[in-house]
């Protein structure tokens, strides 16, 4: 969508994001670590969804928070983001040092330097809030990319034990695999009696039509073609159905747990 379907779409909803997210508190200028006003919020959400929509690697990487401060990630598939500087202070310097081994690498190539900041894969992304992280997934949705779950340091510490058979049989499918992942470490889906983003933009792939794709060293998400016609108002109704909004704990994961693994009991413990 361009710019002005952009602003229609959002304006048409203004409320039910202010209803459904009372934590955030859209009309309240929201939090302390992520302030603006209402049209601040949006133009930021614009801008992620232009770059998204627009990535490099045609991908968009999901994950902890602690993913964008990876060096070996943001060196492979650089940020999605909407300023010329890392959400995190402490992560410039990092950036530049990785933007400089880009340039390295270029000047054997006819080709420029491809910026560490900008049309990439992993979000960082200045006045955060549930509008942005929507305008992220509907970019990458609407371009029809692919979607690849990222794990920080300390959960490929866990797959690793769980490949290497370490507890359990190492031949386990690629799929119970990553149903034992989920397991030891729920706090991806759920933390401290509230859904973490990840469940949203989950729930976001199955309303538009995206299927899980279970390998040994990842889980990725590709589009079918299928599913709701992807707008602000569809992610919405989508959410709201699931009570994502309550939160209705039980709901949210039989939804989730049926997407990833065609089973609504498979992950009902997580967050109980």
């Amino acid at each position: 969508m361009n710019r002005m379907q952009f602003f229609e779409q959002v304006t048409r909803v203004a409320d039910r994001y202010d209803e459904d997210n009372a934590w955030f508190g859209f009309r309240r200028g929201g939090p302390k670590w992520s302030q603006g006003t209402w049209i601040q919020f949006i133009i930021a959400a614009w801008k992620l969804y232009e770059k998204a929509s627009t990535s490099q690697l045609q991908m968009v990487l999901l994950g902890d928070t602690k993913i964008r401060s990876d060096s070996e990630l943001l060196r492979n598939f650089g940020l999605v983001a909407n300023t010329q500087s890392p959400q995190e202070a402490a992560d410039l310097e990092m950036v530049e040092r990785l933007m400089a081994e880009r340039v390295r690498i270029a000047e054997a190539s006819v080709e420029p330097a491809i910026p560490v900041m900008g049309p990439g894969s992993i979000l960082s992304a200045e006045r955060w809030s549930p509008l942005l992280n929507d305008a992220l997934m509907l970019g990458g949705i609407i371009g029809g990319q692919e979607f690849h779950f990222a794990l920080n340091e300390d959960e490929r510490a866990v797959w690793a034990e769980l490949a290497s058979g370490a507890p359990g049989p190492a031949a386990a499918s690629p799929k119970a695999q990553w149903l034992a992942f989920f397991r030891r470490v729920p706090r991806v889906f759920w933390e401290n009696g509230t859904p973490r983003v990840f469940v949203r933009e989950i729930l976001g792939l199955k309303f538009f039509g995206y299927v899980p794709v279970f390998t040994s060293f990842e889980l990725g998400f590709r589009p079918t073609g299928q599913g709701k016609q992807p707008s602000f108002a569809a992610y919405l109704d989508g959410l709201h159905t699931v009570g994502f909004h309550v939160p209705n704990r039980e709901a949210i994961m039989a939804s989730v747990s049926s997407f990833l693994f065609n089973d609504a009991e498979a992950l009902a413990s997580i967050g109980a």
